[in-house]
């Protein structure tokens, strides 16, 4: 079923929110990537992605995410909405940039963030939907299937994994 993005907006919009930024999460950013809105009645949140211009997934945005979920457990939230504040993509993936020329050691924390931010997203005990209100292709793919729930809420978005298209086999997990 597809609907609007303003209409999701409105059925997801906190009575009484607070609004928590994770940008001293990251270790070398103090750039804010992800937005979290709480609903304290409700015991709910909208974790928001924004990350100009496409939510590509780089270091401080997957530690970002990561935090915002550990946050929203250990105060004992209910659940979480992933989203993004593109009107046009979820999450492009992953950043190409961090697998150019990189320094091993960002390279090795690079991995390891992603990692944990899948493991920490499929595993928390948080009722998870992924509002994917536009594209979603390879990682944005896998993040959104990381969700309990997906609603795509535009008609037009695709989702996918690129690497079914070049033949190679995803992983099974």
């Amino acid at each position: 079923m597809f609907c609007k993005f303003r209409q999701l907006q409105t059925i997801l919009k906190p009575r009484i929110s607070k609004s928590i930024s994770y940008a001293k999460a990251s270790n070398d950013s103090t750039r804010v990537l992800v937005n979290v809105i709480e609903d304290e009645k409700t015991r709910t949140a909208n974790v928001v992605m924004q990350r100009p211009p496409v939510n590509s997934l780089n270091l401080e945005l997957l530690e970002q995410i990561t935090a915002a979920i550990k946050d929203l457990e250990q105060k004992k939230f209910r659940g979480m909405i992933l989203s993004s504040n593109s009107p046009t993509v979820f999450s492009a993936g992953l950043d190409i940039t961090e697998m150019y020329n990189p320094k091993e050691e960002r390279i090795r924390a690079f991995w390891k963030a992603l990692q944990q931010m899948w493991k920490t997203l499929y595993l928390t005990p948080l009722v998870t939907i992924a509002a994917i209100n536009g594209h979603a292709p390879a990682g944005g793919c896998l993040m959104s299937l990381s969700c309990d729930h997906n609603i795509m809420v535009k008609s037009r978005a695709s989702i996918g994994l690129n690497e079914t298209v070049l033949g190679i086999v995803a992983p099974k997990w």
